[in-house]
């Protein structure tokens, strides 16, 4: 039976990356290995991390550094996706069993997702990790779908900012989506490298908790933010034709991508609500109630 020992991790230190990082060293079943492009940054890794400077536009240089290497888990920033394509061929190349690209977020196998603009290099690098599974049956894959992000950092302001008592309540604000912590996403990770053969070249979807905007925001009343509310309101089929929109006119700003992540997310149908989850079998305990709620205290308190 194959198993898993040996895995590189590339954006390591990242908002994703760094709770990957930590979970694989703390599960002990694990060698983990960062690739950076800057070598001067080798102090900001944990202790335990080995470290390998490459060059992310030399298919040479990722192969080199990926022998040996019996996983591959991207952690890229949304603005380097297209990156991974270098990385997907080096991985195959050097004998990788299994890569987790960089496809965190929304079920992109929903067909409403992927006519939209800034998700195609996302679909484009997974598309290419299905060729080159199929062409190389030792080459595997798997995406991790968690929909929103959940902390106290800024991740939870994009959907309602309790700190500043600040929301634009979307479609009402009942519409139900999945949030996920990066330890969660973190354990998928690890639940994916322990659990290949049924995770091997599909997705995975996850979540730690299904909520609502109102929900959030009457957790944040009943710790004490019960005045002083800026609530705004807008409706996602808007902002979804406004987006292509401005899209198409050449603005393809932060705002604009929003626009297309909201709809996304709470849009209803979309891809920000798993009915049917991979929890289980990942090891995902989840988060109860007075959990998020604690959550929500220290994006407060922060």
């Amino acid at each position: 039976m194959t198993t898993i020992k040996n895995v590189a991790i590339v954006g390591a230190t990242g908002l994703i990356g760094r709770p990957i990082v930590d979970g694989l060293l703390a599960s002990k079943l694990f060698s983990v290995t960062a690739l950076t492009r800057d070598g001067t940054r080798q102090r900001g890794f944990p202790t335990g991390v080995a470290v390998k400077q490459v060059d992310y536009d030399s298919l040479e240089s990722l192969e080199a550094a990926l022998q040996g290497q019996d996983a591959l888990v991207s952690a890229m920033s949304f603005e380097a996706i297209h990156v991974q394509r270098n990385l997907v061929d080096a991985a195959a190349k050097a004998g990788v069993k299994r890569m987790i690209p960089s496809e965190y977020g929304n079920d992109l196998l929903n067909p409403k997702l992927a006519a939209f603009p800034i998700y195609q290099p996302k679909i484009a690098i997974r598309e290419r990790c299905e060729q080159l599974a199929r062409e190389n049956p030792s080459f595997s894959w798997t995406t991790i779908h968690n929909a929103s992000f959940l902390g106290p950092d800024w991740t939870l302001d994009f959907i309602v900012d309790v700190k500043n008592r600040k929301a634009d309540i979307k479609d009402g604000g009942d519409v139900l989506f999945c949030a996920t912590t990066y330890q969660d996403i973190a354990q998928a990770v690890i639940g994916i490298l322990t659990h290949l053969e049924e995770t091997a070249n599909r997705p995975v979807r996850i979540s730690s908790v299904n909520t609502t905007q109102n929900e959030l925001i009457a957790m944040a009343k009943e710790l004490g933010a019960t005045e002083g509310w800026d609530i705004t309101h807008s409706d996602t089929a808007h902002l979804e034709s406004e987006a292509l929109r401005r899209w198409a006119e050449g603005d393809h700003s932060e705002a604009v991508i929003a626009m297309f992540i909201n709809r996304a997310f709470i849009g209803k149908g979309w891809g920000g609500y798993f009915p049917v989850r991979d929890n289980d079998l990942l090891g995902i305990q989840g988060l109860d109630r007075d959990e998020l709620k604690a959550i929500v205290k220290s994006a407060m308190d922060r």
